[in-house]
């Protein structure tokens, strides 16, 4: 999803995989499954005697292993070793790998200190280096992230990589020899300055991804650096709480060189109208999206009102800035573009009157039928506090109804959305493929509101009832409600494939820990995650409870993890005894 993650993640490093060690588990797995399963199949085809000895095959197949059987597969025979090594190289998730080929990584240490003797003794070491054998290992990689705050290993003393070593790594390399020749995504994280990504860029790169937490001049730099050397980008995300304002000029120029660029993500308040200007003119331009992993400060000239003539001939997917009461203007302005959109994401600041909000679903609910994805980023800003704000009602749903073909709905705002079993039932009714509700599970609890608020823990079973298909579903719960579980872990209507219960900033409802988790497995199939917490919209304070609330969250789900184990231990006895 394009709009709301939690601001937690979880990161698996390539040289932690590396370290589970090299088995030969899966290699045996393989000529097993190669003996009972491929060699008949061989035999009535008349296919070769080793179907494994089938590239194709080989590399279908390993595509699927973790590192370390990828590892444990590069030194059975040649013919594995290649495929396996592709594989495994294919997709790094640090440079060190890469450099651990060329020079002993301990010598970066001190390699920023004024003592001349680390720069020598890395120059003297790069200038003896046998650069085939890097070349042989550089060429398999696909996709290289880059973060300056990554550690060698776990326990090094190597804190990150000086972009002096990556300078003196272009330097020494033979002439001619492009650093990463085959690399055709890059995902860079700096906080200083971001030259030392110019060599790992040309114009076999068609997707970037760069976060940069430095200072405005070295931002400008980066882009003014960019021209000229990925011009067969086709997708585009920036990451970065520096303004609009600060950097539209080095950023606008390089943008408008991108003339493949298909997918383009910026953060809120971005499209300045020199920006949109270079945006509008991309010819092949589908999505459009803001990414919410910063937010620059509010920009009043972003709050999108009118687009150049001609713009965005191929847009399927607009996020954009603008209050409800300018959106619906848009909308009705451009009727051709917001026709053929498939997906809408609006991150509204401030204007997030009732009435308003309703007029604008209302419009899409006539104008863009074909809509499969709808966010309404209606967070209010702080410094929009003195507005005013009230709950929204149900009828912000209702105006959607006849978007049939909605998948996904996404809605942020200061009050939650409390729904009864008729709403869910309705819901269904309109909406029979959606996948993806998330309903303001994470409201401004500092605002002034009336008792209790939040929705019946019950309403999950109105849920599981009509929408059984639903993937991620998020809410905010009622503190006061005593939930009661029966006891019966195998109810008539249950969720197939629920990944995700997001319950954004709720306590658990009446304190009552193991019933909660109890009733949650007990509509499940598959044990879902429950997401606790504020996502990357949340601009309200926070209070100190959520800190408990999230506490309290990790100890249910460890009653929902027991409840399932039981719940999969009764069902596999029961269909034992039917068989």
């Amino acid at each position: 999803m394009a709009g709301k993650k939690r601001r937690t993640s979880t990161t698996i490093k390539l040289s932690e995989a590396n370290e589970a060690g090299v088995s030969t588990k899966m290699a045996r797995g393989l000529s097993q499954f190669s003996s009972h399963i491929l060699y008949p199949f061989a035999n009535r085809f008349q296919l070769p005697v080793d179907p494994l000895a089938i590239p194709e095959l080989l590399v279908n197949i390993l595509s699927f292993a973790s590192n370390s059987t990828l590892a444990s597969c590069a030194v059975v025979c040649k013919p594995w070793s290649r495929v396996a090594l592709d594989e495994l190289w294919r997709n790094l998730d640090s440079v060190f790998p890469l450099l651990e080929l060329v020079v002993d990584m301990e010598m970066l240490r001190d390699l920023d200190s004024p003592t001349p003797t680390v720069s020598q003794r890395l120059s003297s070491k790069l200038s003896r280096v046998d650069w085939s054998r890097f070349q042989v290992y550089a060429g398999r990689v696909r996709r290289l992230s880059y973060d300056d705050e990554d550690l060698y290993r776990d326990d090094s003393t190597v804190p990150r990589l000086p972009s002096k070593a990556i300078a003196m790594l272009c330097f020494h390399r033979p002439s001619g020899i492009a650093l990463l020749p085959n690399l055709e995504t890059l995902k860079w994280s700096s906080s200083r300055s971001a030259t030392a990504i110019l060599p790992f860029l040309s114009p076999q790169v068609t997707s970037l991804e760069v976060e940069l937490t430095g200072k405005v001049q070295a931002v400008n730099d980066f882009f003014y650096a960019l021209a000229g050397r990925i011009p067969n980008l086709e997708s585009f995300t920036l990451k970065t709480a520096i303004r609009a304002l600060d950097i539209e000029d080095s950023l606008q120029r390089v943008i408008s060189t991108w003339t493949s660029l298909e997918t383009l993500k910026v953060p809120p308040y971005y499209l300045r109208p020199s920006i949109l200007g270079a945006v509008a003119s991309l010819p092949n331009l589908t999505t459009l999206e803001q990414d919410y992993t910063h937010c620059p400060p509010y920009d009043m000239a972003t709050m999108l009102q009118e687009l150049p003539p001609d713009a965005l001939p191929k847009l399927e997917n607009f996020g954009f800035n603008g209050n409800p009461a300018s959106a619906t203007q848009l909308a009705q302005t451009y009727p051709d573009l917001f026709a053929r959109l498939n997906a809408i994401h609006l991150n509204a600041a401030d204007g997030i009157n009732d009435v308003e909000v309703l007029e604008f679903v209302g419009h899409l609910g006539i104008s863009c039928l074909q809509l499969t994805y709808v966010s309404l980023n209606l967070c209010l800003s702080p410094i929009f506090r003195r507005e005013g704000v009230n709950p929204l009602p149900v009828g912000v749903l209702e105006g959607l109804f006849p978007c049939r073909g909605l998948k996904m709905l996404e809605i942020g705002h200061p009050f939650p959305l409390t729904l009864n079993e008729t709403d869910v039932e309705r819901m269904a009714t309109a909406w029979p493929n959606l996948t993806v509700f998330n309903a303001n599970d994470e409201p401004d609890l500092s605002l002034p509101m009336r008792g209790d608020i939040g929705n019946s823990l019950s309403v999950l079973q109105a849920f599981a009832k009509h929408f059984p298909m639903m993937a991620e579903l998020g809410l905010f719960f009622a503190q006061d409600e005593v939930p009661t579980f029966s006891g019966d872990l195998y109810p008539e209507f249950e969720f197939h494939r629920l990944e995700g219960l997001c319950v954004g900033v709720s306590a658990v409802p009446g304190g009552k820990l193991h019933d909660v988790g109890f009733l949650i497995a007990s509509l499940c199939k598959v044990e879902p995650e429950i997401r606790s917490g504020v996502s990357n919209w949340y601009v309200g304070l926070d209070r100190p409870e959520w800190e408990e609330h999230e506490r309290q969250w990790e100890e249910t789900s460890k009653f929902l993890e027991f409840a399932m184990r039981t719940k999969d231990a009764g069902r596999a006895r029961i269909e034992g005894m039917g068989q």
